[in-house]
């Protein structure tokens, strides 16, 4: 995982409050994985998700800190190869 990813990660934690674990962060290939991810561990938490919403946030953080245009920011978007993140 290269530092883009990592600081993605480590901004996507801090916006929901949530701890991603280094094993579960180094399968993340895709703006989806890390949607679902982060779903699940608000859900784990007892916390009432809606998954819509977690995703417009996600898409904001991924806009505003990868500077990557809206229309690119679909759940198949892998982060390497069609993101260009390292």
């Amino acid at each position: 995982m290269g530092l883009d990813t990592v600081e993605l990660v480590m901004t996507v934690e801090e916006e929901f409050g949530v701890a991603i674990p280094n094993d579960a962060a180094r399968t993340l290939a895709r703006l989806g994985d890390i949607h679902g991810l982060v779903v699940r561990l608000l859900q784990g938490r007892g916390e009432s998700v809606d998954p819509a919403e977690v995703w417009e946030r996600l898409k904001e953080i991924v806009r505003r800190q990868c500077g990557i245009p809206e229309k690119d920011i679909v759940p198949e978007a892998h982060l390497v190869y069609d993101l260009g993140l390292d």
